[in-house]
């Protein structure tokens, strides 16, 4: 009944009709460098207002304004989510200070996260290191599941941009313990648990965490970084649990949306768990990156086709899992009624990063324009509502709208800067690789050995044959010695210093319009500016558009005259973006600096 209701919605719904082609709308999309400004934004924010100074790390409980809610509080959770996105920072800047913050929260995870007797990663530490053994839930009594992956994440990305002996040995250490602490072996029966007691002799359940969030944590990524083929076979094994478990469930009678996320240790299913859309969307990402590590897998590309679409079509009522008023996916609905939870829909912010990660990877390997639309739609609504416009950074949770926050809060045991530059990661590189097809710029930091290196680089899932890199340079001099095709650099001993690698896609981009007809002869001056911006040789009719580092749309002017004179004196102190198109279609943007 649930297949037929939702494929009934969509064929008699035509406020949402296929389209043969798709016309981008989120300028983060068709301008991916605007990505790059957004997460140094961010990691502004976080130096600023969260990092410890006396004892390294960063506090985890963080107001809207910046101000600390509790000094007393640093989340480990948190540690290992900056360590990840102040890595991401320096790999799109190339700002080395942004490797130093990344330390300092993986520092503080290596001295104080771990356990020396019964190995295995704490949850929640006080200011000074010592462990919070706080009142209420305490995961530390235990070794909850979701930190034993989730540790991980920051070390992998740190390892991936640094090479460093200190993070290969915290990644190949948890992934071990992962492996020999966490899963199940039994033949029919494997998986990883999703928890265990403090010494490992008690373990329970299996379900999505310990499945579709060990992928995005450690599974993908130590295998892209390394090609080790045991992590390339946990990876597959990961994705094939996905495809034989969880996608069956949706079929199930007594589930009208999504799929149950909690099982037991022998894989039965709790057919009224989950509810979560953000999980939904999130299996979709994985099972494209799955697919795209080994292409001949082609039940996980038809798996993520029946999440998208799902989540695409489904409505009862006035409950759907997209929302096609306002764009970008809802936040919670029950399963079992399909309808929304309690603020169910609400646009929570890692949620709408879900929204954009899925259907762009997707989009990449299917080619179904309706995939593009729901990257698009996220994008352009996490960047337009999203985004705290006066104190920086993101809120948690708004309503379907964007214009009213439910949750302005910006740090909690869980939020970090890890969702934020996440997505401005992944928004510059898919909307390069995947979308458009073009060169993709990122930053490596690799100290010298005494022995000769190679290096291979696999910023995402690609087949090997269409990803190369186009250049690279040596702490800003010309370096040759690259393999393009492999992705390989090759180091002499003692050679090392920060590498600027630019990739390319060897594919055609989409058929989008030539922007020379207004590129030649249009000026804009001056680029920094304290009251007015002028814009000359405007083509006839062409449109301007002023927008904010958010991607808000401040000032527009319709069929422009040939020179425009903008003024800035209302606005504050920060990035602008002046877009101008044609009536051709042609478009091109400029970065505007306010004083």
């Amino acid at each position: 009944m649930k297949k037929l209701k939702s494929c009934l919605f969509f064929l008699l719904g035509c406020v949402f009709p296929l389209q043969a082609q798709y016309s981008v709308k989120s300028i983060n999309i068709l301008n991916p460098d605007l990505n790059i400004d957004y997460v140094r934004e961010n990691a502004e924010f976080w130096i600023k207002n969260a990092y410890d100074s006396q004892y390294g790390g960063f506090y985890s409980a963080i107001n809207r304004d910046g101000s600390i809610r509790n000094s007393d509080q640093k989340s480990l959770i948190v540690q290992t989510r900056h360590g990840y996105s102040f890595t991401r920072a320096f790999m799109l800047t190339g700002d080395e200070k942004y490797l130093d913050y990344a330390q300092s929260a993986l520092d503080f995870l290596y001295n104080y996260g771990w356990d020396n007797v019964n190995e295995g990663w704490y949850c929640f530490a006080k200011r000074d290191g010592s462990i919070d053994n706080r009142e209420g839930w305490n995961p530390n009594t235990g070794k909850w599941g979701f930190q034993q992956q989730y540790a991980l994440l920051g070390i992998i990305a740190n390892y991936e941009a640094t090479h460093s002996e200190t993070s290969k040995l915290w990644m190949e250490k948890g992934i071990n313990t992962l492996n020999t602490k966490m899963w199940d072996s039994r033949a029919g029966m494997e998986g990883y648990y999703e928890d265990a007691n403090a010494n490992w002799t008690s373990k329970s359940g299996k379900g999505f965490t310990s499945t579709v969030d060990a992928i995005t944590t450690n599974a993908e990524l130590s295998y892209l970084v390394t090609q080790n083929p045991a992590y390339k076979s946990r990876l597959m094994q990961l994705a094939n649990i996905i495809v034989e478990r969880f996608i069956p469930a949706m079929d199930n009678s007594s589930v009208k949306v999504l799929y149950p996320e909690s099982y037991s240790t022998n894989w039965v299913p709790n057919y009224s768990s989950g509810g979560s859309i953000g999980h939904f969307l999130k299996t979709a990402w994985v099972l494209g990156r799955a697919y795209l590590c080994d292409t001949t897998k082609k039940e996980f590309k038809n798996a993520a086709k029946k999440i998208l679409d799902e989540a695409w079509t489904y409505r009862n009522g006035d409950n759907s899992v997209w929302d096609h008023l306002n764009g970008g996916p809802f936040n919670e609905i029950n399963i079992n009624t399909g309808v929304f939870k309690t603020n169910g829909d609400s646009k929570d912010y890692w949620t709408v990063e879900q929204g954009f990660t899925g259907p762009m990877i997707n989009y990449y390997i299917t080619k179904d324009p309706v995939y593009l639309q729901m990257a698009d739609e996220a994008l352009d609504f996490f960047m337009n509502h999203l985004i705290d416009p006066v104190y920086g950074e993101i809120f948690s949770q708004t309503d379907p709208t964007g214009l009213v926050v439910r949750n302005s809060t910006k740090g909690d045991d869980f939020k970090a800067g890890y969702h934020s530059t996440e997505l401005g990661y992944y928004a510059y590189l898919y909307s390069n690789l995947y979308y458009l097809h073009k060169p993709a710029v990122l930053y490596y930091k690799f100290s010298p050995s005494a022995t000769p290196q190679q290096i291979k680089l696999n910023p995402i899932p690609y087949e090997d044959d269409l990803l190369q890199i186009k250049s690279v340079t040596l702490d800003d001099q010309d370096f040759t010695d690259f393999n393009a095709k492999t992705r390989t650099l090759n180091l002499a001993a003692n050679k090392g210093g920060k590498f600027k690698v630019t990739f390319e896609s060897v594919q055609a981009g989409p058929n989008l319009i030539s922007t020379t007809s207004i590129v030649d002869n249009v000026k804009l001056y001056p680029t920094q500016v304290r009251d007015f911006v002028t814009v000359e040789n405007i083509l006839a009719g062409s449109r301007i558009r002023l927008f904010d580092l958010s991607s808000k749309l401040i000032e527009i002017y319709d069929k422009a005259p040939t020179n425009v004179r903008i003024d800035l004196q209302h606005l504050k102190a920060g990035i602008y973006f002046v877009e101008l198109q044609a009536q051709n279609g042609s478009l091109i943007t400029r970065k505007i600096v306010k004083m």
